[in-house]
């Protein structure tokens, strides 16, 4: 159990767009920043929305203070498309932060990120230790890259359809980019199959990789067992208590 997490009022102070249905949302309240890790997420209500009685999981893009965060949102449902909706000030309930975090590297490491999978990354993005590969379908997707960018990292961008950046998808940059030179680890988010793709090349290049994956969840510290992944030995793993960051090879084998 995290020590840390707890319910936490605080309000919405920005709604950036960063395109359609993609924003950042910024937040402040009393130690909602205090003790965030990269990789940890944390739960978050609708506002105004009574008929959503869960809270919907995000990792954080930023906690800038103890008392300020970032997230980054797309919207996909009444419970996001709440927030995206959402004017400054709106009271918002948060829980966390919840979760492991990516291991400390000694090194370069390469932030390998599929649309909403940047999430996890702006702690990151601006370190002089680390490059970021992003890949989205089309250049109408690039807003979470662009968030990316914004903070000063050293952002490459694949798109399925070679509107922008490297023509093909993220694992095939990444391949790419892995006959120039090797980072000491690779960080990852996205969909299943995209990370999938990634952890099988970075095995090929013999370069450790950590997966941050995403599920749906209901609680986000173990009860409702909702987001229960199954692993590279078959067996289900409950993302929110184990998770989400694990070494790659435990979920998609050697």
């Amino acid at each position: 159990m995290n020590d840390f997490r707890k319910r936490i009022s605080a309000r919405l102070t920005e709604v950036k767009s960063l395109g359609v249905n993609l924003a950042r949302v910024d937040f402040e309240g009393e130690g909602i920043g205090a003790n965030v890790s990269p990789g940890q997420f944390v739960m978050v209500e609708a506002p105004g929305r009574h008929d959503c009685v869960l809270l919907r999981p995000f990792s954080y893009f930023l906690a800038q203070s103890a008392n300020h965060i970032a997230l980054l949102v797309r919207a996909v449902g009444k419970g996001t498309q709440s927030l995206l909706q959402s004017k400054p000030g709106t009271p918002v309930v948060l829980l966390g932060p919840l979760g492991n975090a990516f291991p400390r590297v000694k090194g370069h490491c390469w932030l390998v990120a599929g649309g909403v999978g940047a999430a996890p990354f702006g702690h990151l993005a601006n370190s002089a230790n680390t490059r970021v590969l992003f890949g989205v379908r089309t250049s109408a997707d690039l807003g979470f890259g662009n968030a990316l960018r914004e903070l000063g990292g050293d952002v490459a961008v694949a798109t399925d359809d070679g509107s922008a950046g490297f023509r093909g998808t993220v694992a095939d940059l990444l391949r790419r980019e892995l006959e120039k030179s090797k980072p000491a680890a690779i960080f990852t988010c996205g969909p299943t199959p995209m990370m999938a793709a990634v952890a099988k090349v970075a095995r090929k290049s013999d370069v450790d990789c950590w997966v941050s994956l995403e599920e749906r969840m209901g609680c986000g510290f173990g009860v409702c067992r909702g987001c229960a992944h199954k692993d590279a030995t078959g067996n289900w793993r409950c993302v929110c208590e184990g998770g989400p960051v694990y070494l790659a090879s435990e979920i998609f084998g050697e």
